[in-house]
Formats: structure tokens, C-alpha cells, sequence
């Protein structure tokens, strides 16, 4: 049954309509005299009564909370306009001690002070703890440092105020560890500016929905990488209900996919992903029906899905198969926007969305024993649920959908292992002349035709790759086949094999670094060094050096290595967990909103 308040609420919302209707303005004469409550006509209270079918004083009632609602909001544009002094709206996202004031609040305030000073001000108000809240208006968290001004904050504004958790505010006065949501973005930057050609170890690399991994400019790539660590950072939180944190991180995640170009944002659906994760965590906060952007932000939502997915989901049909894993996404957009078109009193809406996504969450329902009997077939719990969405339920044809993904992503992962294995061999041999990596396809074309590593490495860096050039070089200069083979050797160097370089007349020092690029051979190394009138080839220190520089260039700092191995257990083992959503919640919420319209109907 609806409660008593939501029963006022929309009894308000539809005398409110009448009275726009009727173009009256209670804050005028004669409903409004001096300030004071003036005269109404007597059939007004009597007409609205008959058509509303409800009693003449909860009418009269009415009129008169609106009557001083209105002349309230006029009073408080005034002090905005003549002294400067906005009126905020402030909703506290949690149950409050006993004797506060009520969580739906104003507050007066002016738009030059801190977000420091604003968390102080509330605070002072509702009895809270500083320290314990964090602020949230214009879809972004408050700063403490700057002003309300600078971060869009006006007269009129809604406030979301977070009342943080033990365990977060412990997190938060921790400067040992620091604040989570800042580590994570600056491990996010970390990750976002190590490629794969420089370091073969913790770095992140951008995928499609298939799994294939994607090339894009470096600060497009950079911003995405960032905003894809955090949002799965958020999302982590999210999954184990922490919504205040998640809310934060998630805000942080959308500063930076908004530093992406809209085509991009558009043509894949993280963004579309992330507004409705946003919406979601603002829900899960009870803060829904007051939050400004979040009709916008499902807007956003839909069109990038359907950019991303194509109108009828035919894109992503012709990309993965099938579209089912997908449409769970869809069961919680079209929830949300129900939920939301409930609280603007558009009952036709509500009720269409809240329906659509009661028939997509049916054909998504998966039979309990055939999961059962998945998962005991050694498939995950993820792989299971997903599989038999996008089969229908089938269970023969579950098999098959999931035994094909896995083969998919085996493929997916040896081919990147054959990447790597290039990457890896790339800084072993350094870049060319130009100063791009020397093509190891080219390299090892070279190889099949007998030429030395070392040789061919050298010559193609000489000239850039180019296979014709690097053979006229090899063919003119025969010493390069005579270079050592890459690698450091590890051998031990005696007297008696130095005293053989001194007795010639080099040094003992490049003596030393000879025998080290030619492995402990004697021989080669006092040949080489002839050759080349007592110098070594300056490609043997590089490849003496280049192992000692490629470790330090790959180093990270001890706090950046406990941060990322804090960031990595939220970071998913595949690319599909963000569409592995039970829908359990989602279908008591339809019930709930759909029970609360039948009553209200």
C-alpha cells in the first residue's frame, strides 16, 4: 500500500496543476495581502474538492502550505538578488541522529564561501560531523578548497550531503594510506601512461566489445584509461553497497570520460555504462527524486546504447552474436526512468517504462537448477547466468555459447601473447634511426635468411626497417656479422684472459666490456677490437646497457605498487562482468513502483 505521504504528495502535485491551469498566484492579491494570508474565492476550496474527490479542508490545507511555499521561494530570490545570499536545497542521504532537523532541508548561504565552510554551515545545522561528510550538487563532488561559485553551485541548487561510514572516514583521516578515491586516480594515471611497448607489466590496455584490444590517439587514450579504472573501481563498490564511496568515484570517472571526444564517448557504451551506474548509486542513496541531472543522464545513456548497439540492437548482433547479455542493462535504464517519470506525477510513463522492463527482465530470468547444474560442470557462476540468457535458456545451447566465448578469448589471449612476445623483443633490439621500433616481422625475415641476430638487428635499425636497404648494408659491411649476440653474459673474467688485451696494447676496461658483449671468447673479442682500432662497436654498449634500462625506466614507487595491488582485486578477470547483473533487486523495485501506481490509480 502507498503511505499516507506519498498520498499528499501527489494530492499537492495535482492541485498544484490546477491552480497553473487556472493561472493563479497565491503570492498575489487577494490570496496574499501585506504578506499575510488573504481571501480565496469561496467556490475554489469547493470545485477543487468535487473534482479531486477529497474533503474541503485537506483541500483548503493545501492551498495554504503552496500560498506560503510560494511566497518562501519569492523572499528568498529577493535576498538572492538584493544582498546575494542563495537559498541551497539540501537532502541528507541518510538516517539522521535524534533531535537534527529534518533531512529535507534550505540553507541559507553565499556562493563565495569554500566547500569547507558549506560542510561546516551543515554540519552546525543537522548536528554532524564534519569530517564525515562529503557534499554533492551539479552532478560533481563539492571541492573544500574552492569556491561554491567556481563549482557552478547557484541559487536554488540542490544538495546531496553523504554521511560517510566508520569505515570510510577511518580511510579518510588515514595519512598513511591517503584517500582512496585519490590513489586510485593517481594509479589510474600511472596505468594510463605506460604502454605496452615500453613495460610488460602492470599497464592497461583499451578493448572493444569483443574483447580486441584498440588503438587511440595517446590523450584520448590516456583520459579513457583513467575514467575506465575508476569506473571499475565505483563499480566495485557498488557490488559490495557502498554507495557513498562508489558515488565518488564514479563523479571522478565521468570528469575524465568527459575529456574524450563525443564520437568516441558515443561509438562504444563505457559512458552510457557509467550515467547509468551514476543514477543507479544516487537511487541506492534514496536521493533519486531530487537529483537534477538525473533524467539527462539516462537521456545519455539511451542514445549512447543506441549508437553503440545500433536502433534494434543490430551492431551488436553482428559483433557478439546475440544481445542478450546486453538487455540487462536495459531492464535497469528503463527502471530508473520509470522510477523517474513516478516522481514527476506522469503515471502513463511510469507505468509504460516499469512494464518494459518487467518484459525484459522475464525473458532474462535463468531456472535456478540449470545454473546449478552449469556451475557444476565447472563454469562460473558469471558464465553460467550469461550463457543461458543468451540462450534462451537452453541448456545444450548454453554450452555451446559459453565453450565458444572461452575458445574466442583464448584466441584473443594468444594473440596478445604473440604481441608481447614482438613488444618484448622490440626493446630488446631498441629503435631504429628514425626513431621508430625495428619491425620484427622484418627481423625475422632476415633470421630465415641466415643473417646473425645482432647483424640483423643493427642493420635494420641503420636503416629503419627497410629490408632492401638493411640487405645492401649487411652485404657492404661484413664486420656487422661478426657482432656478439644480444644479452649480458654473466661469466667470470680472470687475470690471465685481461693480461692477453694488455700485451697487445687496449685497455683493460675495454677489454672488460669486450669480453662481456662476446661472452668470455677471447679470441672474437681481441678480433672485433682490431678491426675497429681498439674501440668496440658502440651497438655492444647499448646492448650491454639496455637491459639495466629498460628495468629502471619500468620502476615504479612502493606507495604506486601498494595502490595498484589495492586497485587490482576490483579490476574484473573479464570484459563482461559489468552485464553479469542478477536482476534481483531490479525486480522488486518494478513490483514496488508498479503496486505503488495501481494504488494511486
Amino acid at each position: 500500500m502507498m503511505n499516507q505521504q506519498q498520498s499528499i504528495e501527489e494530492l499537492e502535485h495535482q492541485v498544484r496543476v490546477k491552480l497553473n491551469q487556472s493561472k493563479i498566484k497565491l503570492w498575489l492579491v487577494p490570496y496574499t495581502v501585506n504578506g499575510e494570508k488573504g481571501e480565496r474565492p469561496k467556490n475554489l476550496v469547493e470545485q477543487y474538492s468535487s473534482e479531486l474527490k477529497t474533503d474541503p479542508d485537506t483541500i483548503a490545507s493545501i492551498i495554504e502550505k503552496l500560498r506560503r511555499h510560494a511566497l518562501h521561494k519569492l523572499d528568498a530570490k529577493q535576498q538572492f538578488q538584493k544582498h546575494g545570499v542563495a537559498t541551497l536545497k539540501i537532502k541528507i542521504a541518510a538516517n539522521l541522529p535524534q533531535g537534527s532537523v529534518d533531512e529535507l532541508s534550505d540553507l541559507q548561504t553565499k556562493l563565495d564561501i569554500s566547500g569547507l565552510d558549506l560542510k561546516k554551515l551543515i554540519s552546525e545545522k543537522w548536528k554532524l560531523k564534519v569530517e564525515e561528510l562529503k557534499v554533492i550538487s551539479v552532478g560533481q563532488v563539492i571541492d573544500d578548497e574552492r569556491s561554491l561559485a567556481d563549482q557552478r553551485v547557484s541559487h536554488g541548487s540542490q544538495v546531496m550531503v553523504i554521511i560517510l561510514t566508520e569505515n570510510e572516514v577511518s580511510a579518510n583521516a588515514d595519512e598513511a594510506k591517503k584517500m582512496r578515491l585519490s590513489r586510485t586516480k593517481e594509479v589510474a594515471e600511472v596505468l594510463a601512461n605506460r604502454s605496452k611497448e615500453d613495460h610488460d607489466k602492470y599497464h592497461l590496455q583499451i578493448a572493444d566489445q569483443t574483447g580486441k584490444p584498440i588503438d587511440l590517439p595517446k590523450e584520448e587514450s590516456r583520459a579513457l584509461s583513467v575514467a575506465l579504472t575508476l569506473n571499475e573501481r565505483g563499480r566495485a563498490c557498488l557490488k559490495r553497497k557502498e554507495y557513498g564511496e562508489a558515488l565518488l568515484v564514479l563523479l571522478e570517472a565521468d570528469k575524465e570520460f568527459n575529456q574524450c571526444r563525443s564520437e568516441i564517448l558515443s561509438a562504444v557504451d563505457n559512458y552510457a555504462v557509467l550515467c547509468l551506474d551514476i543514477t543507479w548509486c544516487y537511487f541506492c542513496l534514496q536521493n533519486i527524486d531530487s537529483l537534477p541531472d538525473a533524467e539527462s543522464r539516462l537521456k545519455k545513456c539511451e542514445e549512447c546504447f543506441k549508437k553503440s548497439y545500433g536502433a534494434d540492437m543490430e551492431r551488436l548482433k553482428a559483433l557478439k552474436g546475440d544481445s542478450s547479455r546486453e538487455l540487462a542493462l536495459f531492464v535497469r535504464l528503463y527502471l530508473l526512468q520509470g522510477i523517474i517519470a513516478f516522481y514527476q506525477h506522469n503515471k502513463q510513463l511510469s507505468i509504460q517504462l516499469l512494464h518494459k522492463a518487467r518484459g525484459i527482465l522475464k525473458t532474462l530470468e535463468v531456472d535456478d537448477e540449470k545454473l546449478s547444474h552449469l556451475i557444476g560442470m565447472g563454469f562460473t557462476t558469471s558464465e553460467a547466468r550469461l550463457g543461458l540468457r543468451a540462450a534462451n535458456g537452453s541448456l545444450s545451447l548454453a554450452v555451446n555459447k559459453i565453450t565458444d566465448r572461452k575458445e574466442r578469448r583464448k584466441e584473443i589471449a594468444a594473440k596478445e601473447r604473440e604481441e608481447d612476445k614482438k613488444r618484448e623483443l622490440q626493446r630488446q633490439i631498441g629503435k631504429a634511426a628514425n626513431g621508430q621500433w625495428v619491425n620484427i616481422d622484418v627481423y625475422n625475415t632476415l633470421l630465415s635468411m641466415g643473417f646473425p641476430t645482432n647483424a640483423a638487428a643493427s642493420a635494420l635499425k641503420q636503416c629503419n626497417s627497410d629490408i632492401n636497404l638493411a640487405l645492401q648494408t649487411l652485404q657492404e659491411n661484413p664486420q656487422l656479422l661478426n657482432m656478439p649476440e644480444p644479452g649480458e653474459w654473466q661469466g667470470e673474467i680472470t687475470d690471465q684472459m685481461l693480461s692477453q688485451f694488455c700485451e697487445l696494447g687496449f685497455l683493460k676496461e675495454v677489454a672488460r666490456q669486450a669480453l662481456i658483449s662476446y661472452h668470455g671468447n677471447v679470441e672474437k673479442a681481441i678480433e672485433v677490437l682490431v678491426q675497429n682500432g681498439g674501440l668496440l662497436p658502440s651497438s655492444c654498449h647499448r646492448a650491454s646497457t639496455s637491459k639495466r634500462s629498460s628495468t629502471g625506466a619500468d620502476s615504479l614507487t612502493k606507495e604506486q605498487n601498494e595502490a595498484i595491488k589495492d586497485l587490482v582485486p576490483d579490476i574484473p578477470e573479464h570484459e563482461e562482468d559489468y552485464l553479469d547483473l542478477t536482476l534481483h533487486e531490479e525486480a522488486e523495485y518494478i513490483q514496488e513502483y508498479l503496486t505503488k501506481l495501481t494504488v494511486m490509480s
